[in-house]
């Protein structure tokens, strides 16, 4: 069975398990770009590929409300395209969805399902599918973007309109689930598996709807964090934050004894161990905090939009400025550079954990920035005079 991913044809369903991130890239600095700015005010910009889909308020007809999440079914239809019957998975509802063709063809994008929107497209969501005519067909109706709006009719009925276009009922969907799989994906959260095939190692470590994976193929060691759910028995990880080139969707099905099946062939033997960690208040942890290290006065300010920047300076002059998105997956600090100061020397991306975290003193930020210089790990609360 061939498998295809946006574009890119699978010729082997064994040879790629994910496509490349349209983001990423082998050289680590390639996808930030050169930041002039010669102050710590850095300009907001962070890229939409990062952000998960959220949509304005729309005006909807009388006897019409926005749905919630608490208005969707696990597994919903979505009435006929393509010449065939459409289904989306909602899951545990922890910001990942995914339209299907079951066993053919499916979507899978990251959204918070604001007014009860879900965008789908190459900037918050990828496609898989074996190579078909229907699969080829539902490949153009994502690389088309649009959205999927759900209403609530008089308090009583679930309706989605796809694309502006009429809206439709929708029903509850029955999956069928096998003894052999995972098929509720909070079954994942606070586990880590540690997986092998041959030269590769996986290491994953999975939060409440967030994960980060280690990989090591031989010598080379890389990693990735995103989102992750599973949605009719399929394991989903969309990533955000990569220090380099990724795919942009991971499609596997887990074991009931934690092996990792590849829906494009390779196959992982892992094995399940807990991780330990305390949950990080991300709206704490939003601010501005500072860290005097080897002569630079460093500001590291994480703002609530989910933007970052942190720079140090030496007297007047600015020696290292970084911009791009932020986020917390458990006790996990994640920095994704969109510009730099010195492109050539910056890391695509950085993860640590955060210790002995306090709103009103600061927190230790035990990270793997190689740069030079490095982000410091000690940060404190600004004082003022």
């Amino acid at each position: 069975m061939n498998f295809k991913a946006k574009s890119a044809v699978f010729t082997s369903a064994i040879a790629l398990s994910m496509m490349l991130a349209a983001c990423g890239s082998d050289d680590n600095s390639s996808n930030v770009e050169r930041d002039e700015g010669s102050s710590s005010s850095v300009t907001e910009s962070s890229s939409s590929v990062e952000e998960s889909s959220s949509s304005e308020a729309p005006e909807l007809p009388k006897g019409m409300r926005a749905a919630t999440l608490e208005d969707l079914e696990k597994n919903m239809t979505l009435g006929e395209m393509f010449g065939t019957q459409i289904y989306l998975a909602s899951g545990a509802k922890q910001g990942v969805f995914s339209i299907w063709i079951p066993d053919t063809a499916w979507i899978a994008v990251r959204s918070d399902f604001e007014n009860g929107v879900i965008e789908y497209g190459k900037s918050n969501g990828s496609f898989m599918g074996i190579t078909s005519k229907v699969s080829d067909e539902m490949q153009k109706f994502f690389e088309k973007s649009g959205k999927l709006q759900f209403v609530v009719k008089d308090e009583k009925k679930l309706q989605v309109s796809i694309n502006d276009g009429d809206y439709i009922d929708v029903e509850k969907a029955n999956v069928p689930i096998s003894s052999n799989w995972i098929s509720d994906g909070t079954q994942l959260q606070g586990v880590k598996l540690s997986c092998k095939n041959g030269d590769t190692k996986q290491v994953y470590s999975f939060y409440k709807g967030r994960y980060v994976v280690e990989e090591t193929v031989k010598e080379e060691l890389s990693w990735s964090a995103g989102y992750y759910d599973i949605e009719r028995s399929h394991l989903l990880m969309l990533p955000v934050f990569f220090d380099q080139a990724v795919y942009s969707l991971v499609s596997a099905q887990v074991s009931t004894d934690f092996d990792l099946n590849m829906d494009t062939g390779e196959s992982y033997k892992c094995e399940k161990s807990s991780i330990k960690y305390k949950d990080v208040d991300k709206e704490a942890l939003a601010g501005e905090w500072i860290a005097p290290e080897k002569g630079l006065d460093w500001t590291l300010t994480l703002k609530k939009s989910g933007d970052y920047s942190v720079v140090a300076k030496k007297g007047a002059n600015t020696e290292e400025l970084k911009s791009g998105i932020w986020d917390v997956y458990g006790d996990m600090l994640m920095l994704k550079n969109s510009s730099c100061l010195h492109p050539s020397e910056c890391a695509s991306a950085v993860k640590g954990s955060i210790e002995g975290f306090d709103a009103k003193k600061g927190f230790t930020f035990n990270h793997d920035d190689s740069d030079t210089p490095a982000v410091p790990t000690t940060w404190t609360v600004p004082q003022y005079e």
